[in-house]
């Protein structure tokens, strides 16, 4: 998932739609909240979260490449 989540990134980068990446990450955010919320310790989470942690820090990388597109 983190290759094809590269590829969204990138997508929404050349386009420079900043509210796409802006809405991927808070949804990213609130699934990793809900997953931690529900963790009951029976079921090991770690997986999916450090998947999902993964990918806000694609996303985050993709938002900071506008950043200093934008400033240039």
């Amino acid at each position: 998932m983190s290759e094809a989540m590269k590829l969204i990134v990138d997508g929404y980068v050349r386009l420079s739609d900043r509210q796409a990446l802006e809405d991927l990450i808070a949804q990213h955010q609130r699934l990793l909240a809900d997953l931690k919320a529900r963790s009951s310790g029976v079921i090991d989470i770690s997986i999916s979260v450090g998947q999902i942690e993964r990918e806000i820090a694609v996303i985050a990388e993709g938002l900071a490449k506008l950043n200093s597109t934008a400033a240039a």
